[in-house]
Order: structure tokens, then sequence, then C-alpha cells
């Protein structure tokens, strides 16, 4: 089953007496997320189904307004939380970093995406190793013992966490599944935010 057979599974494909307000809406129901955010999901199925029709293919700075506007619903201001693009110090990756911005900004958390055409197993393995390699980074601009990381390829999304006492393994938290922004994924999305507001001391007030 391929990536769109995936995303569109369960009948949430419009049917041809529906237009895209109506699919819209049916998908909305099925999330959590703002209508907002399925918004711009919808637009990346879009763009990433016509770039297979064409060259070059999607680019996945194409998907960083809808990793940004996930991250900010889970990680906001008001519990001080701040999102930048970070760039690496060993190579020329650029990733978006989560950090509590307090009198001392700690980074929590570390996104690294890739377009979809590289949702293959050595484009998994690829996420995987740059993840930890920036993990390792950051390990020394935060004052927690644990950092985060999510990576992502298209919307297909898997989440590691790595411990400064460590092996230098990550440890899988959350296994690739095909949507970030479906409910399952939220759910994990929120569950993962609440481990890191533990961990930091942050509560909603």
């Amino acid at each position: 089953m391929g990536f769109l057979d995936v995303l569109f599974q369960r009948r949430i494909a419009p049917s041809p007496d529906t237009g895209r307000d109506n699919w819209s809406s049916t998908y909305h129901t099925m999330l959590q997320y703002p209508r907002v955010i399925v918004t711009m999901a919808q637009n990346l199925i879009a763009f990433a189904a016509a770039s297979e029709q064409s060259a070059p293919p999607i680019h996945e700075n194409k998907y960083y307004m809808l990793y940004n506007a996930i991250l900010t619903h889970h990680f906001p201001l008001d519990l001080e939380y701040g999102i930048a693009p970070q760039s690496s110090i060993i190579g020329t990756g650029e990733y978006l970093v989560v950090k509590v911005a307090r009198e001392q900004e700690s980074i929590v958390l570390v996104v690294e995406a890739k377009k979809p055409i590289h949702d293959t197993p050595g484009g998994r393995a690829t996420v995987k190793k740059e993840l930890i390699d920036y993990i390792e980074e950051c390990l020394d601009e935060t004052i927690y013992s644990t950092i985060y990381g999510i990576g992502c390829i298209g919307l297909a999304w898997v989440c590691y966490k790595m411990d400064r006492t460590g092996s230098g393994d990550p440890e899988l938290v959350y296994d690739w599944t095909a949507n970030i922004t479906s409910a399952g994924a939220y759910e994990s999305m929120k569950q993962l935010a609440e481990r890191i507001h533990t961990m930091t001391g942050t509560a909603r007030t």
C-alpha cells in the first residue's frame, strides 16, 4: 500500500458528489488538530501527488510550516516553549528544535524532516542516524538528561529519545506511522508533550 493509499484509507477520500470543503470537514472530525493544521496537511498531500508526475519532487521545506504548527500546538508559548531552526555543526543539515525558553534555554526536542521520496528503509535509517548526530550535538545545550527526537519523511513520522548517560543508541518511543496528523498520532504527540512537560516541570495554569 502506497503513501497516498494509506492516507486516504478508511473512506476519508472525497466521493464524486462531495467537494473539497465537505471532505475537509469530514476529515477534520476524525482528528483533534485545529482545522488550519488539517488544511496544511491536505495541501501537502496535493503537492506530493502533483510532484509524483513532474520534476523536481516536493522539497522538505514545504513541510516545515506544518511541523511548526504541530509543535506550537503541543509546545505553546504560554508554557515557556520556543521553536527554532538550527544548523548542524558537523555537517550541512538543518533541523528544528523545541526549547524551554527560561533564563537558560534548554533544548528538549529535535525534529528532522525529509521529503516523501526518502520514505524507504534506507531513508528511514538515514533519518535515525541524523537524529542521533543532532541530539548528541544538542546535549550541550540543555540542562536535562534526555532529549527526544522526531523524524519525519513527508507525513510519516517516528520518535526516539536519547539520554546523556546512555549507550549512544536511541530508545524507540513511537515507531513509524503514516500520518502525523492522524487521530492516533495526535494522541501520541500529546503523550510525548506530557512527558516533556513532566521532565521540565511545566504545567498549564
